[in-house]
């Protein structure tokens, strides 16, 4: 059984799209329960996409849960890629705005899948926002576009341009 990472569904491993979403689902890179470096318990994948996947991890020592990007591991082989992913994190990590994501680790599992892993976020992304309310009051838009230019204003100050 595999799960959707857009609605949480089951459906059985052959399936490629959700028959609720119709959005792709793609092969796991770690299962859920699997332990990564004896500290971090895979409890769901969230989300995944072109270079990899994303799963919520549940710290053993802390309990706290946290959010691990893991790199497939094809990109792996390509140093430019490993590369700019490591780059990703130092940079992100370097920054510290609340509108950024908090890197937390980065390190490669047993099997040498690299990773990071980041502070877990709740609610929905942009496109889900827009999915549910089709449109936004101009006070919400210029409440988030402002956050993003927080963000954006700081990571520059940083000597970091976002692609």
């Amino acid at each position: 059984m595999q799960r959707c990472p857009h609605c949480n569904d089951l459906h059985d491993t052959n399936v490629l799209f959700c028959p609720s979403t119709g959005q792709a689902i793609s092969v796991s890179l770690i299962e859920e329960g699997a332990v990564i470096q004896g500290k971090y318990k895979v409890v769901r994948r969230i989300a995944s996409g072109g270079m990899g996947a994303i799963y919520e991890v549940e710290h053993a020592g802390f309990g706290k849960h946290f959010a691990m990007k893991l790199l497939l591991p094809e990109l792996a082989q390509n140093m430019e890629v490993t590369q700019r992913f490591e780059r990703e994190a130092k940079a992100a990590s370097a920054i510290g705005h609340p509108n950024i994501i908090e890197i937390t680790d980065v390190g490669e599992t047993d099997t040498g899948i690299r990773f990071i892993v980041m502070e877990l976020l709740s609610g929905c992304d942009l496109g889900g926002l827009l999915k549910d309310h089709k449109q936004l009051t101009r006070a919400r838009a210029l409440e988030i576009v402002s956050q993003i230019l927080l963000a954006l204003q700081a990571a520059h100050g940083a000597g970091i341009v976002h692609r």
